[in-house]
Protein backbone atom coordinates (compact mmCIF):
# COMPACT_ATOMS: atom_id res chain seq x y z
CA UNK A 1 0.00 0.00 0.00
CA UNK A 2 0.70 3.57 0.17
CA UNK A 3 0.33 6.70 2.23
CA UNK A 4 -0.51 8.71 -0.45
CA UNK A 5 -3.62 6.70 -0.61
CA UNK A 6 -4.93 7.85 3.02
CA UNK A 7 -5.67 11.76 1.73
CA UNK A 8 -8.02 10.20 -0.47
CA UNK A 9 -10.10 8.52 1.69
CA UNK A 10 -11.38 9.48 5.13
CA UNK A 11 -14.06 7.48 6.56
CA UNK A 12 -15.91 9.03 9.58
CA UNK A 13 -17.03 7.53 12.60
CA UNK A 14 -19.86 8.74 14.73
CA UNK A 15 -18.50 9.15 18.04
CA UNK A 16 -20.90 9.58 21.49
CA UNK A 17 -21.84 12.54 23.14
CA UNK A 18 -21.72 11.46 26.54
CA UNK A 19 -19.56 14.06 28.73
CA UNK A 20 -18.79 11.30 30.88
CA UNK A 21 -16.77 9.67 27.80
CA UNK A 22 -13.69 10.42 26.10
CA UNK A 23 -12.44 9.45 22.33
CA UNK A 24 -9.06 10.27 20.99
CA UNK A 25 -6.52 9.71 17.71
CA UNK A 26 -3.46 9.83 16.67
CA UNK A 27 -1.40 8.58 13.33
CA UNK A 28 1.48 6.46 13.92
CA UNK A 29 4.80 6.57 12.92
CA UNK A 30 5.86 7.34 9.29
CA UNK A 31 7.27 4.24 8.62
CA UNK A 32 3.69 2.50 9.45
CA UNK A 33 0.99 4.94 7.79
CA UNK A 34 1.12 3.12 4.64
CA UNK A 35 -0.90 0.45 6.48
CA UNK A 36 -2.70 2.07 9.80
CA UNK A 37 -5.09 5.18 9.25
CA UNK A 38 -4.64 5.50 13.29
CA UNK A 39 -4.72 4.64 16.89
CA UNK A 40 -7.26 5.60 18.71
CA UNK A 41 -8.42 4.96 22.05
CA UNK A 42 -12.69 5.76 23.66
CA UNK A 43 -13.28 5.60 27.22
CA UNK A 44 -14.76 6.54 30.61
CA UNK A 45 -14.18 9.44 32.59
CA UNK A 46 -14.32 8.32 36.11
CA UNK A 47 -15.56 10.41 38.67
CA UNK A 48 -16.75 10.76 42.59
CA UNK A 49 -21.00 10.05 43.15
CA UNK A 50 -23.17 9.91 40.90
CA UNK A 51 -22.79 10.32 37.03
CA UNK A 52 -22.92 13.52 35.65
CA UNK A 53 -25.98 14.12 33.53
CA UNK A 54 -26.66 17.24 31.55
CA UNK A 55 -30.77 17.05 31.98
CA UNK A 56 -31.51 19.66 28.84
CA UNK A 57 -29.53 17.40 26.38
CA UNK A 58 -30.02 13.41 25.56
CA UNK A 59 -26.60 11.97 24.39
CA UNK A 60 -26.07 10.15 21.56
CA UNK A 61 -24.18 7.06 21.62
CA UNK A 62 -21.55 6.18 19.34
CA UNK A 63 -22.23 4.54 15.80
CA UNK A 64 -20.19 1.90 14.35
CA UNK A 65 -20.27 2.50 10.08
CA UNK A 66 -18.97 0.34 7.94
CA UNK A 67 -15.63 1.94 6.25
CA UNK A 68 -13.47 -0.51 4.87
CA UNK A 69 -11.23 -0.17 7.53
CA UNK A 70 -9.97 -3.45 10.46
CA UNK A 71 -9.45 -2.95 14.13
CA UNK A 72 -6.68 -4.19 16.20
CA UNK A 73 -9.16 -4.02 20.09
CA UNK A 74 -7.26 -3.68 23.27
CA UNK A 75 -10.13 -3.61 26.22
CA UNK A 76 -8.79 -2.63 29.64
CA UNK A 77 -11.28 -3.84 32.48
CA UNK A 78 -10.89 -1.20 35.56
CA UNK A 79 -12.85 -4.12 38.17
CA UNK A 80 -10.35 -7.20 37.03
CA UNK A 81 -7.64 -5.08 36.21
CA UNK A 82 -7.20 -6.79 33.17
CA UNK A 83 -6.71 -6.34 29.15
CA UNK A 84 -8.35 -8.61 26.79
CA UNK A 85 -7.20 -8.69 22.96
CA UNK A 86 -9.23 -8.93 20.02
CA UNK A 87 -9.49 -8.64 16.17
CA UNK A 88 -12.62 -7.46 14.04
CA UNK A 89 -13.06 -7.53 10.63
CA UNK A 90 -15.27 -5.36 8.50
CA UNK A 91 -18.41 -4.79 9.89
CA UNK A 92 -20.73 -5.03 6.69
CA UNK A 93 -23.89 -3.15 8.79
CA UNK A 94 -23.83 -0.32 11.43
CA UNK A 95 -24.58 -0.41 14.70
CA UNK A 96 -25.06 1.61 18.20
CA UNK A 97 -22.69 1.20 20.80
CA UNK A 98 -24.66 0.69 24.17
CA UNK A 99 -23.99 4.06 26.43
CA UNK A 100 -22.18 2.41 29.79
CA UNK A 101 -24.95 2.29 32.47
CA UNK A 102 -22.45 3.53 35.47
CA UNK A 103 -18.85 4.97 35.71
CA UNK A 104 -16.30 2.79 37.28
CA UNK A 105 -13.77 4.73 40.21
CA UNK A 106 -11.45 3.55 37.60
CA UNK A 107 -11.66 4.56 34.03
CA UNK A 108 -12.34 1.69 31.27
CA UNK A 109 -10.79 2.00 27.99
CA UNK A 110 -10.32 1.02 24.44
CA UNK A 111 -7.14 1.00 22.47
CA UNK A 112 -7.47 0.66 18.67
CA UNK A 113 -5.56 0.25 15.91
CA UNK A 114 -7.18 1.19 13.14
CA UNK A 115 -5.45 -0.57 9.72
CA UNK A 116 -6.27 1.29 6.50
CA UNK A 117 -8.18 -0.88 3.95
CA UNK A 118 -5.93 -3.56 2.84
CA UNK A 119 -3.27 -2.64 5.72
CA UNK A 120 -3.52 -5.24 8.02
CA UNK A 121 -3.09 -7.96 5.70
CA UNK A 122 0.71 -7.20 5.13
CA UNK A 123 0.91 -8.38 9.10
CA UNK A 124 -1.02 -11.57 9.68
CA UNK A 125 -1.08 -12.67 6.02
CA UNK A 126 -4.71 -13.93 6.26
CA UNK A 127 -7.36 -13.66 4.12
CA UNK A 128 -9.37 -10.79 5.65
CA UNK A 129 -13.09 -12.35 4.15
CA UNK A 130 -12.94 -14.96 6.92
CA UNK A 131 -13.25 -12.16 9.68
CA UNK A 132 -15.92 -9.97 8.05
CA UNK A 133 -18.46 -9.09 10.62
CA UNK A 134 -16.44 -11.02 13.14
CA UNK A 135 -14.70 -10.12 16.61
CA UNK A 136 -12.52 -12.79 17.28
CA UNK A 137 -9.68 -13.81 20.48
CA UNK A 138 -6.32 -11.79 18.67
CA UNK A 139 -4.25 -14.90 19.50
CA UNK A 140 -6.76 -16.55 17.10
CA UNK A 141 -5.03 -14.63 14.08
CA UNK A 142 -2.07 -12.56 15.35
CA UNK A 143 0.47 -15.04 17.22
CA UNK A 144 3.42 -13.32 16.21
CA UNK A 145 5.30 -11.73 20.02
CA UNK A 146 1.49 -11.37 21.25
CA UNK A 147 3.33 -12.22 24.95
CA UNK A 148 5.46 -9.12 24.21
CA UNK A 149 2.74 -6.68 23.71
CA UNK A 150 0.71 -7.93 26.33
CA UNK A 151 3.43 -7.49 29.11
CA UNK A 152 4.45 -4.12 27.76
CA UNK A 153 0.62 -3.18 27.06
CA UNK A 154 0.19 -3.83 30.83
CA UNK A 155 2.89 -1.02 31.91
CA UNK A 156 1.27 1.67 30.28
CA UNK A 157 -0.46 4.44 31.74
CA UNK A 158 -1.68 6.66 29.22
CA UNK A 159 -2.82 7.23 25.65
CA UNK A 160 0.87 8.24 24.76
CA UNK A 161 2.41 5.42 26.43
CA UNK A 162 0.35 2.96 24.45
CA UNK A 163 0.43 4.34 21.38
CA UNK A 164 4.82 4.32 21.81
CA UNK A 165 4.15 0.61 22.49
CA UNK A 166 2.34 -0.34 19.13
CA UNK A 167 4.62 1.40 17.57
CA UNK A 168 7.82 -0.39 18.35
CA UNK A 169 5.57 -3.42 17.80
CA UNK A 170 4.15 -2.92 14.64
CA UNK A 171 7.14 -1.73 12.84
CA UNK A 172 9.31 -4.60 12.70
CA UNK A 173 6.69 -7.10 12.08
CA UNK A 174 5.16 -7.31 8.09
CA UNK A 175 4.43 -10.72 5.94
CA UNK A 176 6.05 -11.20 2.30
CA UNK A 177 3.63 -9.77 -0.18
CA UNK A 178 4.17 -10.12 -3.92
CA UNK A 179 4.84 -6.23 -5.57
CA UNK A 180 2.14 -7.02 -8.52
CA UNK A 181 -0.55 -8.01 -5.74
CA UNK A 182 0.10 -4.58 -3.78
CA UNK A 183 0.60 -2.46 -6.71
CA UNK A 184 -2.71 -3.96 -8.11
CA UNK A 185 -4.64 -3.26 -4.90
CA UNK A 186 -2.57 -0.13 -4.27
CA UNK A 187 -4.38 1.50 -8.14
CA UNK A 188 -7.15 0.23 -7.39
CA UNK A 189 -7.99 1.65 -3.88
CA UNK A 190 -6.95 4.63 -5.70
CA UNK A 191 -9.13 4.64 -8.48
CA UNK A 192 -12.00 4.27 -6.47
CA UNK A 193 -10.85 6.84 -3.88
CA UNK A 194 -10.54 9.41 -7.05
CA UNK A 195 -14.10 8.28 -8.48
CA UNK A 196 -15.59 8.53 -5.23
CA UNK A 197 -17.05 4.91 -5.61
CA UNK A 198 -19.17 5.51 -8.64
CA UNK A 199 -16.74 3.01 -11.26
CA UNK A 200 -18.35 -0.18 -11.80
CA UNK A 201 -16.06 -3.50 -11.28
CA UNK A 202 -16.13 -4.48 -15.24
CA UNK A 203 -14.62 -0.93 -16.01
CA UNK A 204 -12.05 -1.12 -12.91
CA UNK A 205 -11.17 -4.37 -13.72
CA UNK A 206 -10.75 -3.23 -17.27
CA UNK A 207 -8.48 -0.57 -16.60
CA UNK A 208 -6.61 -2.74 -14.15
CA UNK A 209 -6.13 -5.10 -16.97
CA UNK A 210 -7.85 -8.09 -14.79
CA UNK A 211 -10.53 -10.69 -14.80
CA UNK A 212 -13.23 -9.50 -12.51
CA UNK A 213 -12.69 -12.82 -10.44
CA UNK A 214 -9.16 -12.14 -10.26
CA UNK A 215 -9.93 -8.56 -8.49
CA UNK A 216 -12.52 -10.14 -6.50
CA UNK A 217 -10.29 -12.54 -5.25
CA UNK A 218 -8.04 -9.76 -4.34
CA UNK A 219 -10.21 -7.81 -2.50
CA UNK A 220 -11.57 -10.84 -0.45
CA UNK A 221 -8.23 -11.33 0.51
CA UNK A 222 -6.78 -7.56 1.21
CA UNK A 223 -9.80 -5.75 2.36
CA UNK A 224 -12.22 -8.71 3.53
CA UNK A 225 -15.27 -7.18 1.54
CA UNK A 226 -15.83 -7.44 -3.01
CA UNK A 227 -15.00 -4.61 -4.57
CA UNK A 228 -18.38 -3.67 -5.26
CA UNK A 229 -19.27 -3.56 -1.95
CA UNK A 230 -16.40 -1.68 -0.84
CA UNK A 231 -16.95 0.85 -3.86
CA UNK A 232 -20.23 1.63 -1.71
CA UNK A 233 -18.64 2.13 1.56
CA UNK A 234 -16.62 4.73 -0.45
CA UNK A 235 -19.51 6.42 -1.90
CA UNK A 236 -21.79 6.19 1.47
CA UNK A 237 -18.93 8.03 3.18
CA UNK A 238 -18.38 10.81 0.71
CA UNK A 239 -22.25 11.39 1.13
CA UNK A 240 -22.12 11.29 4.60
CA UNK A 241 -19.25 13.93 4.38
CA UNK A 242 -21.21 16.05 2.70
CA UNK A 243 -23.63 16.18 5.15
CA UNK A 244 -20.62 16.96 7.67
CA UNK A 245 -19.82 19.73 5.34
CA UNK A 246 -23.57 21.31 5.16
CA UNK A 247 -23.71 20.73 1.66
CA UNK A 248 -27.22 18.81 1.86
CA UNK A 249 -29.73 21.45 1.04
CA UNK A 250 -30.71 20.07 -2.26
CA UNK A 251 -31.09 16.56 -1.92
CA UNK A 252 -31.53 15.80 -5.41
CA UNK A 253 -28.26 17.42 -6.28
CA UNK A 254 -26.58 15.66 -3.81
CA UNK A 255 -27.69 12.75 -4.96
CA UNK A 256 -27.24 13.00 -8.35
CA UNK A 257 -23.41 14.51 -7.40
CA UNK A 258 -22.58 11.28 -5.82
CA UNK A 259 -23.47 8.61 -8.99
CA UNK A 260 -26.98 7.87 -7.32
CA UNK A 261 -30.09 7.67 -9.73
CA UNK A 262 -31.89 9.56 -7.74
CA UNK A 263 -33.02 10.71 -4.52
CA UNK A 264 -34.86 7.92 -3.20
CA UNK A 265 -31.62 5.67 -4.51
CA UNK A 266 -29.66 7.60 -2.16
CA UNK A 267 -31.83 7.26 0.72
CA UNK A 268 -32.02 3.49 0.25
CA UNK A 269 -28.12 3.40 -0.12
CA UNK A 270 -27.46 5.69 3.14
CA UNK A 271 -29.72 3.35 5.63
CA UNK A 272 -27.85 0.50 4.94
CA UNK A 273 -24.64 2.13 6.32
CA UNK A 274 -25.96 4.50 8.80
CA UNK A 275 -28.88 2.98 10.08
CA UNK A 276 -30.99 5.87 9.41
CA UNK A 277 -31.86 8.29 6.74
CA UNK A 278 -29.52 11.05 5.69
CA UNK A 279 -32.33 13.71 7.50
CA UNK A 280 -31.45 11.71 10.52
CA UNK A 281 -27.74 11.86 10.03
CA UNK A 282 -27.82 15.93 9.92
CA UNK A 283 -29.81 15.94 12.87
CA UNK A 284 -27.26 13.85 15.00
CA UNK A 285 -24.50 15.92 13.19
CA UNK A 286 -25.87 19.15 14.26
CA UNK A 287 -26.15 17.50 18.01
CA UNK A 288 -22.49 16.77 18.07
CA UNK A 289 -21.80 20.37 17.09
CA UNK A 290 -23.42 22.48 19.02
CA UNK A 291 -21.86 19.80 22.24
CA UNK A 292 -18.63 19.02 20.65
CA UNK A 293 -17.35 21.88 18.84
CA UNK A 294 -19.95 24.74 19.19
CA UNK A 295 -19.81 25.26 15.45
CA UNK A 296 -22.09 26.25 12.70
CA UNK A 297 -25.35 23.88 12.07
CA UNK A 298 -26.47 22.09 9.15
CA UNK A 299 -29.76 22.55 7.82
CA UNK A 300 -32.70 19.86 8.24
CA UNK A 301 -34.87 21.10 5.45
CA UNK A 302 -32.81 17.97 3.64
CA UNK A 303 -34.00 14.23 2.32
CA UNK A 304 -36.82 13.52 3.98
CA UNK A 305 -38.09 9.57 3.80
Amino acid sequence: MDPSLHPLFRPIQMNGTDRNTYYIEQIPSVSLMAHVACYWESGSIPHEGERERDQETISLPARVLPDGCTDMLITYDSVRSVHSYAYCGNYSHPFALPEPSDVSPSANYTFGVRFFPGGAYVFHGLPLEGFTDMRIPLEECWPVRLNELQERIAGTRTFEERVQVMNAYLIPLSVQTSTYENDLMKNALHRIFIDGGRMSVSELAMREVVSERQLNRKFAEWIGISPKRFSEVVRFHRVLGSIHQGHTADGVALALNHGFFDQAHLIRQFRKFYGETPLTAAKEHQQRLSDLYNNSVVSSDILRS
